[in-house]
């Protein structure tokens, strides 16, 4: 797992590794230029045209100076271009700026070339927080124009470090490479789009400089993932992997039943058992012999009857998924209920039992146990009385909140799904892409989700690898069908590929 910060923790971190450890801020600041210059480097060889560094008064400008001085030192034909008031530099800045100028660095004020190999960004950095106007916001218009390679020091200027909002106008680069861990607003909309490829540098600022005081924000990376697969032991059998029991399908919906049980499967999980209306029987045990079918009479008037169904398959699982095609009908809201009162067990609730629930909170609020929850946009509003335009302002805040309020696991599902922890933290993931914007991918993750929690790991773990694998297996879809045709058995049938090329 990586770590996501906002510019507040950044900027303590970069305080806590120069008073603390005693690393001089000059010494950074030339760890970052370096960084920038490894990376023009592995790219671009010296000849392959101008480079030209956009520099601002502020630090982030130093380090564009010192980056300059490497590239042409190295043999690149490197200008500098800076367009502010000299005297509001930073003294750090001022420095690499008069050694800039002492290395014969031509440093201008606009643009001097038709045309450039390279345009580097280093005017603002993590610490804007106003918007990008008049002849700085002109000038990055004009660089945007311009056909050109463009990276990013630290952050694209003009975009918010904590949410990845626009501020005015903003850089579009093509790579950032951001220094000690990666920023909020890279990762969410829009930002990411002007982030371009990600590198995270080492420039000194690392975990020794949280001085015990972890940022509240993570990210999964694929390195990372293998870690948090559940084993695969030699000497096994099925029930060594777990039960998971999915609860789907209201009559004649079978479809969701079939994505979310098929998906647990290719979780890794020994044994799926589906409790469905009885019309779907005959189809899933066509569509998926393996598993299980149990089945109930959703048009029973007397639940008394069928009471007891739910019940010895929720004793037989480890694991419960309830909600995907499931209707809200008095049988579909009597097996919320009952799913509920299970609390030594894991539960993921999707689609129809969150719908259930939204007219209903105090159910979620007064029920204790391990339990996730797996909204899209439009069904959160409904879960909070709010519209979608108002939770796409904060997709944050919203997860974080609702995951302590209701000390559930909160899967808050868009193009950038953030799942919030009842302990305050959470995951932006990276992986996905808008073919995925079909019926039944979410289905695919809440089985996929429900596979992995049967097979023993815990809800935090469990949430945040789903959701990246989920991601993953899209993009090797889209790499296959495209985009535009993309369907959500193209997901579910990508998984084990995914899952093998992380284990």
């Amino acid at each position: 797992m990586e770590y996501l910060v906002n510019a507040r923790e950044m900027k303590q971190y970069d305080t806590n590794t120069i008073e603390y450890y005693g690393i001089p801020s000059a010494v950074l600041m030339e760890r970052a230029a370096l960084a920038v210059y490894h990376e023009i480097k592995s790219r671009f060889q010296p000849g392959c045209g101008v480079i030209l560094v956009v520099c601002g008064a502020g630090n982030n400008g130093g380090d564009g100076f010192a980056a300059a001085r490497l590239l042409h030192l190295a043999g690149y034909e490197t200008e500098c271009m800076f367009c502010m008031d000299e005297e509001k530099m930073t003294p750090e800045t001022r420095a690499q700026y008069q050694s800039a100028k002492r290395y014969q660095v031509p440093i201008g004020g606009g643009f001097t070339q038709d045309s450039y190999a390279v345009i580097v960004d280093a005017l603002f950095g993590i610490g804007l927080s106003r918007p990008v106007e008049g002849k700085l916001g002109a000038l990055l218009d004009g660089v945007n124009a311009r056909e050109a390679f463009k990276i990013a020091v630290d952050i694209a200027s003009g975009i918010s470090a904590d949410t990845g909002r626009v501020l005015g106008t903003a850089f579009r680069a093509d790579l950032t490479v951001t220094f000690g861990f990666a920023k909020i607003g890279q990762l969410l909309y829009p930002g990411t789009e002007y982030t371009g490829e990600l590198v995270a540098a080492d420039i000194g600022i690392d975990r020794y400089s949280l001085l015990g005081t972890e940022p509240q924000g993570r990210y999964l990376k694929s390195g990372s993932v293998k870690r948090l697969l559940p084993e695969r032991k030699p000497y096994s059998n099925k029930g060594t992997y777990g039960k998971a029991l999915i609860i789907a399908g209201s009559p004649d919906m079978a479809g969701a039943a079939y994505f979310a049980a098929k998906a647990a499967y290719y979780s890794g999980c020994g044994l799926v058992r589906i409790l469905t209306a009885r019309e779907n029987r005959d189809l899933l045990l066509a569509r998926l012999p393996e598993a299980i079918v149990t089945t109930y009479d959703a048009g029973e008037p007397d639940f008394a009857g069928i009471m007891d169904v739910p019940a010895s398959c929720m004793e037989w699982a480890d694991a419960v998924l309830i909600g995907p095609g499931l209707g809200t009908s008095p049988a579909a809201k009597m097996l919320v209920a009952k799913a509920l009162q299970y609390t030594e067990k894991k539960i993921v609730f999707d689609a129809d039992a969150i719908n259930i629930l939204a007219k209903n909170m105090v159910l979620l609020k007064e029920a204790q146990g391990l339990r996730a929850v797996t909204p899209h946009l439009g069904e959160m509003g409904r879960l909070l009385g709010q519209s979608v335009g108002e939770i796409q302002k904060d997709l944050i805040g919203t997860a974080r909140r609702f995951a302590e309020e209701y000390q559930a696991v909160c899967v808050l599902k868009d193009a950038r799904t953030v799942t919030g922890m009842p302990d305050g933290t959470f995951f932006v993931n990276t992986t996905g892409n808008c073919g995925m914007a079909t019926g039944g991918s979410g289905d695919v993750l809440s089985g996929f989700l429900t596979g992995l929690l049967a097979q023993g790991l815990c809800l935090e773990e469990a949430a945040a690898l789903a959701v990246y694998l989920h991601g993953a297996a899209g993009d090797r879809a889209a790499r296959e069908t495209g985009l535009y045709g993309m369907l959500a058995s193209d997901i579910l049938e990508q998984l084990p590929g995914t899952m093998r090329d992380v284990s």
